[in-house]
């Protein structure tokens, strides 16, 4: 395997983040010959979920399963690992110093960010117990496993009423919790009832659950609405402080702002630094297309390596 070609620096690139997306683009470099360090602190966003869906050969898997199976085929092709938390970053001339919370230092030509988002949840109480089992976020990963159940949507503003259509298309028994917001307009009311939803705008007080997860929501004026499973679209934020620290750009959205090129993809306001994966502003948030910006990030710090490289002529 080629590494830095005598440049001094510990390994071509430094990928923080282990899950599919950081995996991917690993597997794309040391296919390339790049000298790669994984350093992951294993808090997977999808860590709750028993199973993965919606990723072709691999439906049903469980989350630790597919990164057990990822990194197999990163290390086939001489990727390393370190469990650990990169805690600081630093550019120079030379590339980059990666600091670890186990107080060691790495260098790097190249930096990845793949360390994805986390999901910002209300702090209602049976919330976050319930997350990943009784209640969902992405309808194509979990929907079909509670198609015909007792439904339940909780929006939070008037965007999320087409969330809420998706979730109308999986059961005929399906209930829209507002949480006491002011969601829909006078039309849009009249057509999700005219269609058999029932809207429930009273305050949610609590999630209740039982040996198969969500039993029921608790609303505030005392009244329990059975319900099976709940889908929710939360805000999200950084998972890692490192896009700040780096001065990176995030959008409204909790995204960091990517670009891209005719030269590839994942390039941020920082010259070395790329993003893949659900942390980026380009990506759509699932397995399937975390490995696959994984892939084409992948692909474009390979090149910009080649570059560097040849114009050198090491």
């Amino acid at each position: 395997m080629q590494t830095s070609d005598g440049d001094g620096l510990d390994y071509d690139v430094l990928i923080i983040g282990g899950g599919p997306a950081g995996l991917s683009v690993a597997l794309q470099l040391g296919r390339s010959l790049r000298s790669v360090l994984v350093c992951d602190s294993d808090e997977p966003r999808n860590g709750p979920a028993a199973e993965s869906h919606g990723y072709l050969t691999r439906d049903g898997i469980a989350p630790h399963e597919l990164r057990r199976l990822g990194r197999e085929e990163v290390a086939r092709y001489g990727g390393e690992f370190r469990d650990s938390q990169v805690t600081n970053v630093s550019k120079d001339e030379d590339g980059f110093t990666n600091t670890l919370d186990t107080g060691e230092t790495v260098t790097s030509r190249k930096v990845v960010l793949a360390t994805g988002v986390s999901d910002v949840l209300p702090d209602t109480d049976g919330f976050e117990e319930l997350w990943g089992s009784g209640v969902h976020h992405c309808p194509y990963c979990h929907g079909y496993e509670v198609r015909g159940e007792q439904l339940g949507v909780f929006i939070k503003a008037p965007e999320g009423l087409e969330y809420a259509k998706l979730i109308y298309n999986l059961s005929e028994d399906l209930v829209v919790f507002t949480d006491g917001r002011d969601v829909f307009d006078k039309e849009t009311r009249a057509a999700f009832v005219d269609r058999g939803i029932v809207i429930e705008d009273e305050p949610i007080s609590a999630l209740n659950s039982s040996e198969d997860g969500l039993e029921s929501v608790s609303l505030v004026d005392g009244r329990d609405v059975a319900r099976q499973a709940l889908f929710y679209p939360p805000p999200i934020e950084q998972h890692s402080e490192l896009s700040e620290q780096l001065g990176l750009q995030v959008n409204q959205a909790g995204l960091v702002e990517t670009k891209r090129s005719q030269h590839g993809t994942g390039f941020t306001s920082v010259d070395g630094v790329f993003v893949a994966g659900d942390a980026a502003s380009g990506s759509s948030q699932s397995i399937a297309t975390a490995v696959g910006d994984g892939t084409e990030v992948g692909a474009t710090v390979n090149m910009e390596l080649s570059k560097e490289t040849f114009e050198e002529g090491r």
